[in-house]
């Protein structure tokens, strides 16, 4: 019998194949992978992309009323 793809997706971390519904960490294939990306995060190796108002520490250029 094939598998059921929609049963089963890539870990981001490491990139295994491994079945969703049998994990305990998902959407990680094990605890390791979701703490390696805890990691990724608190070293701010990645990001929320930011869309909006200026930066943290960045000043804000007022316009020239006319």
């Amino acid at each position: 019998m094939p598998k059921d793809p929609t049963k089963f997706m890539v870990c981001s971390s490491c990139g295994e194949t491994f079945d969703f519904s049998k994990t305990k960490t998902p959407p990680f294939c094990s605890e390791r992978c979701r703490m390696i990306d805890l990691g990724r995060w608190l070293d701010e190796e990645i990001k929320v992309p930011h869309e909006g108002g200026p930066a943290k520490g960045e000043a804000v250029e007022e316009s020239e009323e006319q």
